[in-house]
């Protein structure tokens, strides 16, 4: 199931249950430390939570070949988000008492490579009813909007808009968290992008031949036109 409104994109089973326990299982062989390392000065003054370090950290390697692997073979992600190049993942865990204050990402990131960050990703790793609180709140142009999904599902979001994970009150949550800088920048052009390509898919399984012919000539144009590579 997957529900969209706007730019955002809710994808329920992001990562199969094969995947999820792996990555947890993962994380049980790793250490965390202090998020505030890899936030701007400005987010680190409102950041309480703990990251596993990436950097040379084995386990966290193979957490982020999962993650980008999932990313890669999703179709909708793909239509919607055309992602061009992918951070490596964070996983971060919140205890009680832990939370993200209100914050905006920076709109460049990156050690090993920079990238502008179009979009982020928040991917749940433990079950709702597990924890309370920590919900992701994000400003949207719709209102605030809060997601606390299943695990192994996952959240897209403009990092343009204010957003902030709410106060753990009892439990653990963990997630994972990356962001990807699109082939499209302008996410109206991405929007008419998505919405050409799933009239396509239509397409294709009638006998609308010529149709889709020139419908294909169209979308490949205007990715043509827009994208940056």
């Amino acid at each position: 199931m997957i529900i969209e409104t706007g730019n955002y994109l809710e994808l329920t089973q992001l990562i199969n249950p094969s995947e999820l326990s792996s990555i947890l299982n993962l994380i049980e062989q790793s250490n965390f430390k202090d998020g505030k390392s890899t936030a701007s000065e400005n987010a680190a003054n409102v950041k309480n939570n703990l990251q596993i370090n990436s950097e040379n950290n084995f386990h966290a390697q193979q957490i982020g070949q999962i993650v980008h692997q999932a990313i890669s073979k999703n179709r909708r992600i793909q239509s919607a988000i055309l992602p061009k190049v992918i951070l490596p993942p964070l996983v971060s865990q919140y205890e009680s008492g832990m939370h993200y204050g209100l914050h905006v990402d920076s709109p460049l990131m990156g050690n090993q490579f920079t990238i502008r960050t179009d979009v982020g990703m928040t991917l749940f790793l433990s079950d709702p009813s597990s924890y309370e609180g920590g919900e992701l709140e994000i400003m949207t142009e719709f209102g605030l909007q809060r997601f606390k999904l299943s695990a192994g599902s996952a959240v897209i979001y403009p990092t343009t808009r204010l957003h902030q994970v709410l106060p753990v009150t009892q439990g653990k949550r963990l997630a994972v968290v990356t962001w990807m800088q699109c082939a499209i920048r302008e996410a109206n052009k991405r929007e008419i992008i998505d919405q050409i390509n799933q009239v396509l898919n239509e397409l294709s399984a009638t006998d609308h031949k010529e149709s889709h012919l020139m419908l294909q000539q169209i979308y490949s144009n205007l990715i043509r036109m827009w994208a940056e590579i």
